[in-house]
């Protein structure tokens, strides 16, 4: 199992992470991520399994938190 927490801010970063997990998945791991919504959130890649609140770094009331399980790209 892979575990995965706020690591899709960055968009070379979110890359070489979502080609890691594809790996993972590939060989059989399962692989959750926990992410306030980042903008490089890998969303086509992600199934939702949790959302809670929770203020991210300095945001009000309001913000959502949320826990999803990792797979891989969709060919069409």
């Amino acid at each position: 199992m892979i575990l995965v927490g706020d690591l899709f801010y960055a968009q070379d970063l979110a890359e070489r992470v979502s080609a890691f997990l594809e790996r993972c998945v590939q060989s059989e791991i399962d692989v959750f991520v926990g992410d306030p919504g980042r903008a490089f959130l890998p969303r086509s890649r992600l199934k939702l399994l949790a959302e809670y609140p929770g203020p991210d770094f300095g945001e009000g009331a309001g913000s959502r938190n949320a826990v999803f399980s990792f797979g891989l790209r969709m060919s069409l």
